[in-house]
């Protein structure tokens, strides 16, 4: 398999498995690689109080995983909460 059906297969895993997240694969200012994952629901200010970022980014799948866990995990002890879903967004 190639490089971008790999990424591909990747970003699809992700869709799935997170639903609250956005997220995009493409190059950054510099042209580098860079992959995002964007919270699709707004955060409250004890969200924001317990570390939960709007945005988290990565320079492959690896660190998007590796960065993005502690997210997840932030979030899932708010999964109780009300959460408004925002507009999603289509651009790194």
């Amino acid at each position: 398999m190639n490089f971008t059906t790999v990424a591909h297969l990747q970003l699809s895993s992700l869709r799935k498995n997170n639903p609250a997240y956005e997220f995009v694969r493409g190059k950054d200012e510099f042209g580098r690689e860079c992959w995002k994952a964007s919270l699709c629901v707004e955060i409250t200010d004890a969200m924001k109080e317990a570390g939960l970022r709007q945005d988290v980014q990565g320079s492959d799948y690896a660190s998007l995983l590796l960065a993005l866990s502690p997210q997840i995990g932030i979030l899932y002890r708010f999964r109780g909460s009300r959460l408004a879903p925002r507009p999603r967004v289509y651009a790194i």
